[in-house]
This record gives C-alpha cells, structure tokens and sequence, in this order.
C-alpha cells in the first residue's frame, strides 16, 4: 500500500512536496486502503506515525456498531430506478434488501416489505415516472384502509448520467410532497457497507430521527439553555457575485427547539428576497386567504 501527501515531520506542518512510502499489508492491522498525508523527509517517523494513525482508524472501524440516538420509522417505502446498469430485478432488490437492513441494524424501525413493487423507469421520463409512484401509492393505502397515510420514504437509483437530481428533488419536494433518498449508481454496484451507513444516516433524520446530540445537552448542562425553554436561531443571506446587478438573495433560517432541552432537531425555512438585501425579510409574515381570513407564516409567528 502507497501513503501519499503532504507532511513535513521536521516542522510538523504541512509542505506542498510529497513523496510516497511502502507500507506492507500486514502491518496496517485489518485496515484496508487508507490515505495519509506523508512527506519526503525522515520515511521511518512517518512509517511509524502512518501506522499510529492506520492503527486507530482500525479501532474506530472495528468499533462501528453504533445506532442512531432515536431510530425513524419507515412503513410505507418503495423504491424506483432510473440506472439501465441496474435493470436487473434481482440486483435492485438485494440493494434495497441490503440497505433497509442497515437503517434497521443502525436503529431505523424499517419494513422490510416495499409498499410497491420495485420497479425501473424510462430516465427521459422522470418526471411522469414520480407522479406515478405517487399516485399509485395513495391508491395501494387507500385500499389498504389507510386514508391520510402517504409514501414515507422514495428511495430512487439515479440515472447512469448526472444532471437529474436538481429535477427529482425538486419535484419530490416541492411537487409531491415525497420524502426522498437518492443514490448514484455507481455507489451501488459495490454493496459498500460504510456507504450503506452514510445512507442510512441521511434517511433516519429525513424520517424523524436523529443521529447524535450533544451529550451536555442530555444531562442539562448547556449553561442558561438547559435551565430555561430556549429557542436558538440560526441564519444566513447569500448574495450574488459582485458585478451581478440583478437576481435575488437568498436567506436560510434554522430553528432548534423541538427536542429542548436536548435541541438537535430543527425546522428551516429557505426562501428569496430582493437583490443585497442583508435584512432577512420572511422571518414573519402574513396572507389573506378569502376562505381562512389572516395566515401567519414564517418561523417566528
């Protein structure tokens, strides 16, 4: 194994030279192709400091049978394939099968039964193959006597080319109201564990789970905000680059409250407003609806 970078061990600091050493596979205990960053001078120390590193890495791997804090739930799923590399049924559903049991081992109350068949679709025809997904999994509940329930989780295999993921989102998010966990093809194909675990993370927050807190946080020792109900905000306005005199800016909020006192779940909002305008304008508002008089909207109400 070839460890390449950029470590200057005289000065301890990093060093635009590099060079690489040979390190042999027995010696980096159980831990398979890892990159670290090494320099030209004193190849022994950073042998010696390489396999430290290698070493706690093993140790970190070996000890990786951790569950999420408070496992999601995941009833109502299925999954749609837009990858012509994966139209084989039987590969599409060891994916899944493999994948449903890591949100489960990780902590993930998850069916293991697909509201729908897995099916694959047609990449030209994104858009008709999600509202069919859609549409076709309020029918299967309805029939099921679940009236009110929807699809609580879209797993979709992306096509072989980028450049459709913006369109799915979009349209799961703001269209159909699907919550929704994409995944490149290419990632698939190697049945990775850790990336099966990167996934799973991801799914158990979209589901209303959570992964970590903080443990000061648990035992109530966050000063001021464990003694009181403390709401924390958190924002930002992004603007356009200098010399575009037009466009809007656009404004993140976040909100962490739902779990106080232990405050790791939040609520964002995202939304535009007028071009350099540094005064976040959405944070509070109201519509006139003819049927429902006043709305309030926005984070603070």
């Amino acid at each position: 194994m070839e460890l390449a970078g950029i470590w200057d061990c005289q000065n301890r600091r990093c060093n635009a030279r590099s060079a690489r050493i040979r390190i042999h596979p027995g010696e980096l205990q159980a831990v398979s192709a890892v990159e670290f960053c090494v320099i030209q001078k004193g190849k022994q120390m950073l042998k010696e400091v390489a396999l430290t590193a290698l070493a706690s890495i093993a140790k970190s791997t070996k000890a990786r049978d951790w569950k999420m804090v408070n496992g999601g739930t995941v009833q109502f799923w299925t999954c749609l394939n837009f990858s012509y590399k994966l139209r084989n049924v039987e590969t599409t559903t060891t994916i899944c099968n493999e994948l449903v049991n890591m949100c489960v081992s990780k902590g993930t109350q998850f069916s293991a039964n697909s509201l729908l068949p897995i099916r694959s679709a047609n990449p030209s025809q994104i858009e008709e193959a999600l509202i069919s997904v859609h549409d076709q999994s309020m029918a299967r509940l309805a029939s099921m006597g679940q009236n009110g329930k929807q699809l609580q989780l879209l797993i979709i295999i992306l096509p072989d080319q980028s450049g459709s993921y913006g369109k799915i989102k979009r349209i799961c998010d703001t269209e159909l109201g699907i919550v929704s966990q994409c995944c490149k093809p290419a990632n698939l194909t190697r049945l990775s564990k850790q990336y099966f675990e990167n996934v799973a993370l991801k799914i158990n927050v979209k589901v209303g789970g959570r992964n970590n807190v903080l443990s000061d946080a648990i035992q109530r020792r966050i000063p001021l905000v464990s003694d009181l109900l403390t709401i924390i905000f958190g924002a930002d306005v992004t603007h356009r680059q200098p010399g575009e005199d037009s466009g809007p800016s656009i404004v993140a909020v976040c909100m962490a409250f739902v779990d106080w006192p232990e405050i790791t779940k939040y609520r964002g909002l995202v939304s535009a407003q007028h071009h350099r305008e540094e005064i976040i304008q959405d944070l509070y508002r109201t519509t006139v609806d003819p049927q429902r008089g006043v709305i309030h909207r926005g984070m603070i109400r």
